[in-house]
């Protein structure tokens, strides 16, 4: 595993944690979309029954990616933190080495050198933390993603089944476009926090 620079990966956690902020925001004008899209089709009553489920589907997915942003972003915050955390304690485990190796009396060297491996000790849960937050991360921006493509594949069937809406179809197409294009964005956000992860991980 290549050396990991902190302080980047730091500067990246917390510009993940803005990307995903704009994409809760953009998640919540999804429910709103989805809302619109429901009420257009209850309007349209028999006509629309097939987008019944696909509009209420449409909600679910933006509601559980508001909950994924915001877990995302303390997941973010944690990472960057911990990230802090494991530099400072690496270079405490740099400066006990070099202490000791300074020492001549073997009683100092022995306090120096059980202060060493407590650090290291230290350092290697910080480290096995730090993997963990960053897979957990990770994880949850893809299943982002897994909704956003959900949402792309359930636009391309909305727009099918309105062509069968009669004087309804041109509302319920602009929700369709409207709903893709936001998942779209949000995508796009996702897309550039694991871009930014890959260049610093």
């Amino acid at each position: 595993m290549r050396q990991i620079d902190h302080t980047k990966l730091t500067i990246a956690a917390a510009t993940v944690a803005a990307e995903l902020f704009h994409a809760e925001v953009i998640a919540k004008q999804l429910t709103i979309s989805a809302k619109n899209a429901a009420a257009i089709v209850l309007r349209a009553g028999s006509q629309a029954a097939g987008l019944s489920v696909i509009s209420s589907y449409y909600d679910e997915l933006a509601s559980k990616t508001i909950t994924l942003a915001r877990s995302i972003n303390i997941t973010a915050v944690q990472l960057s933190m911990v990230s802090v955390t494991e530099w400072r304690t690496s270079a405490v485990v740099t400066q006990v080495e070099r202490a000791r190796d300074m020492l001549d009396d073997p009683e100092a060297v022995s306090t120096v050198t059980k202060l060493g491996k407590k650090v290291e000790a230290e350092l290697e849960h910080l480290s096995e933390g730090f993997q963990k937050l960053l897979k957990e991360l990770y994880e949850q921006l893809d299943e982002v993603q897994r909704n956003m493509r959900a949402i792309d594949v359930i636009a391309v069937t909305s727009r099918l089944e309105a062509q069968q809406t009669g004087e309804f179809k041109e509302g319920l197409m602009q929700m369709a476009n409207s709903i893709q294009r936001q998942a779209s964005e949000i995508k796009d956000h996702v897309a550039k926090s694991v871009s930014l992860l890959n260049t610093y991980t």
